[in-house]
């Protein structure tokens, strides 16, 4: 809210003295003569020297905080809603809740889940690599269901969507009789 304020700030001198320099350009003499007699005299030189530095601070702060890069913002769920504030999950929580859930489904090996918060609850999708000797379509159709009432009873969120795709079958390594 303060840089806000120092921005607004900082914006409407800037306009001021560009507006300024347009009067001049146009023909307006009186801020040269006033210009020129804060360069003569110590006092009003002192305080057009302290004017200039403090635009110049701010124009440099302004443009540190642009060149800066933004720092990320985790995303969160909120959980729930009450008069003394609110409860909200973190983005990965629900991840290692969602893995865990997942990995309760037999013949699921690795799971990925990627997350999204809307308004209506939190859309799932997994990628996963499984056990060659699962039939996929119950294997996925068990996956959706797990996670789904894991996530509802677990953090209360509604989870109207579960998408489930299959990136790899897990290939254990040839065993060599000797």
């Amino acid at each position: 809210m303060l840089d806000r304020a120092i921005l607004a700030l900082f914006a409407l001198l800037v306009a001021a003295l560009s507006l300024v320099t347009l009067a001049v350009i146009a023909g307006w003499t009186v801020p040269l003569d006033l210009f020129e007699l804060s360069l003569l005299r110590p006092d009003y030189r002192f305080i057009a020297g302290l004017v200039a530095a403090v635009l110049f601070l701010l124009a440099l702060r302004f443009f540190l905080a642009s060149v800066r890069p933004a720092a990320a913002k985790e995303e969160q769920a909120i959980i729930k809603s009450a008069d003394l504030g609110t409860a909200s999950i973190a983005l990965p929580a629900l991840e290692n809740l969602v893995t865990r859930a997942a990995r309760q489904v037999k013949g699921v090996r690795e799971v990925r889940p990627s997350l999204k918060v809307f308004p209506e609850g939190l859309a799932v999708k997994l990628n996963i690599t499984v056990s060659p000797d699962r039939n996929l379509p119950e294997l996925a159709a068990a996956l959706q269901q797990q996670v789904h009432e894991y996530i509802v009873a677990t953090v209360g969120l509604e989870v109207p969507e579960v998408q489930v795709r299959v990136n790899g079958i897990y290939q254990e390594g040839l065993r060599r009789v000797e």
